[in-house]
């Protein structure tokens, strides 16, 4: 038996964030519940079935900075076997950022070739950023 965890590293602050989570030779759907908590306050909770192997979303709420720690535990029905594991990592909440996106006007360029270039700035919903590259 075992299990596999994968989570950002780095939240970021207003968004739904996935955590994908992998049962090895589950043979019943387990419960799985995910915490987000700040300075032992929960700011986030989520939870989902599993079978084999599911995503479960985790929004994480606008406003928040900093180190918080990620909760994550498994069980069936405490009558039948109690928990199959839980366990917790540090995780960084960031705010919002912007992405920047580069277009050329061809793949490939031949020495001496002049190159065309724009360059797109959005935030993370892909809104445009206003201020504009010279």
């Amino acid at each position: 038996r075992g299990y596999l965890i994968a989570a950002p590293s780095v939240f970021r602050s207003g968004v739904e964030e996935a955590i994908s989570v992998t049962i090895f030779n589950s043979v019943k759907e387990t419960t799985v519940q995910i915490q987000l908590v700040v300075k032992g306050e929960t700011v986030s909770r989520s939870h989902g079935t599993v079978l084999d192997k599911g995503t479960i979303k985790l929004k994480v709420p606008s406003g928040l900075r900093g180190q918080a720690h990620l909760k994550v535990w498994g069980n069936r029905h405490l009558a039948e076997e109690g928990y199959i594991f839980h366990n917790y990592t540090t995780v960084t909440i960031d705010s919002k950022g912007s992405s920047v996106f580069i277009q050329t006007d061809k793949p490939v360029y031949k020495p001496k070739q002049k190159v065309l270039i724009n360059l797109y700035m959005v935030t993370s919903d892909l809104r445009p950023v206003n201020d504009r590259v010279k």
